[in-house]
């Protein structure tokens, strides 16, 4: 447990901090592009990510789980990766171009140049998230955190370099990204071949079959929890101004940063979890109900002084989105919880049943976006995102009671050992944040 709290302990610190310089990025973007040229910076991200989750076929998850259960060595984790990276971000790339020539609303609202660089985050993308990802199966937990908190700070870096110095407005923004996920991937590749001595591992074809075929079983739920997330903001590019599609995606990007503490639980659970055969389903409560008072206090904090977040970090031309946020807020609690039962369906083989869960969640979101963008606006989508966290969240929960076994009462009844573990975590903080701000994870 020791080892948990403190593999846990260190994946969150460097989180936070990843959290808190990412929030200094879209700080400084918000009070230099504003709401209108925001928006369009959200559709360049937003469909760069469409054009990778689709592509990709769910196989960075699958690279992640084989090399946890050590069915893959890192290096044909790696080789299998470069693979299947290689060949979905050719088909992406490709799609990305004709869509781009075609006369789409959706385009429309961002300019061709960084619509066209845009493309370049596939691979990049892909490479530095995946990358990443392998340390955690390793249990290598402190380099990736490492790599996640050099990524947020090249960015800001980059940021303040091209758009607030050169005033190179949403181009600037997206050269960043790029080259910051690029520096990410190098940092991997380094520490893989003077940690791991990660060698050349000739994929086979038996191995691009078995990552295919789990990915695509998780395939729909992947790609569901992206549109979760980010179905409001494409919808709003079709319909709405660009002003609007700032101020709403300001608002779901603070509200999902909370998420960092059931994506820190996620990443230390999934190792174990695959790791065990029975799934450690006593693990995977205990997270959950620690996610659901940590996020719950959090969220809590966030829409009672939203206004002067809002004013403080995004400017006083994003105090519109404050209703939104205050929604969002309490919707996302209901998603954050749910984020540890995702961790443990993937790594007990079911990804299947995790993607119908989160599908219908999406299913819910476009009914009522249709219902409700036409006569609510951006409170609407707002609304329609709400009731997508929520039938997400009781599907994901359900079938953990009934998978795992454990009624009610044992999921959700606070125990005694739920405090000693939040005060030992709490009281480790303080040591660990200084190692890692000194650079020693």
């Amino acid at each position: 447990m020791s080892s948990g709290l403190r593999d846990f302990s260190t994946t969150f610190i460097s989180r936070l901090l990843a959290m808190l310089i990412s929030l200094g990025t879209q700080a400084c973007l918000a009070w230099v592009l504003g709401p209108g040229d925001r928006g369009s910076y959200a559709v360049c991200m937003v469909f760069a990510t469409l054009l990778t989750l689709v592509f990709m076929l769910g196989s960075d998850i699958a690279c992640m789980y084989y090399v946890a259960s050590k069915r893959f060595t890192l290096s044909e984790g790696v080789a299998q990766t470069l693979v299947s990276g290689g060949l979905g971000s050719f088909v992406a790339i490709a799609v990305g171009l004709v869509l781009l020539r075609l006369p789409l609303e959706f385009v429309q609202k961002a300019d061709p140049l960084s619509l066209h660089l845009s493309l370049a985050l596939v691979p990049v993308g892909f490479y530095a998230s995946t990358f990443s990802s392998l340390f955690t199966s390793l249990r290598d937990f402190q380099w990736s955190a490492l790599i996640s908190v050099s990524i947020a700070a090249c960015q800001l870096v980059l940021v303040l370099a091209l758009v607030l110095g050169l005033q190179w407005g949403v181009t600037g923004a997206v050269l960043a990204v790029i080259a910051s996920q690029a520096l990410g991937v190098a940092i991997s590749l380094v520490l893989f071949r003077r940690r791991y001595e990660l060698k050349w591992a000739r994929p086979t074809l038996e191995g691009l079959r078995d990552t295919f075929s789990y990915g695509i079983r998780f395939y729909v739920g992947k790609v569901s929890n992206l549109l979760n997330v980010q179905l409001g903001t494409v919808v709003l590019s079709m319909f709405a101004s660009r002003e609007m599609i700032g101020l709403f995606d300001v608002a779901n990007q603070l509200t999902m940063r909370v998420t960092t503490v059931p994506d820190a639980l996620v990443t230390i659970l999934m190792p174990r979890v695959a790791g065990d055969p029975s799934g450690r389903r006593e693990l995977v409560a205990q997270s959950a109900r620690v996610t659901l008072v940590v996020c719950g206090v959090l969220l809590l904090v966030m829409g009672v002084f939203a206004p002067q977040i809002v004013g403080i970090l995004f400017s006083s031309a994003f105090l519109p989105a404050v209703p939104l946020i205050r929604l969002l807020a309490a919707a996302t609690l209901l998603i954050a919880t749910a984020k540890v039962f995702v961790a443990y369906l993937t790594c007990v083989n079911r990804p299947g049943i995790a993607s119908a869960a989160i599908a219908a969640g999406v299913v819910a979101n476009l009914v009522l976006l249709v219902l409700l963008l036409p006569v609510m606006g951006l409170m609407g989508a707002a609304i329609a995102m709400a009731g997508n966290y929520l039938v997400t969240s009781v599907a994901l929960t359900a079938v953990f009671h009934r998978l795992s076994g454990l009624g009610l009462m044992d999921v959700w009844k606070p125990r005694r050992a739920d405090w000693s573990q939040v005060v030992d975590l709490l009281r480790s903080m303080p040591g660990r944040l200084l190692c890692a701000l000194r650079g020693k994870g």
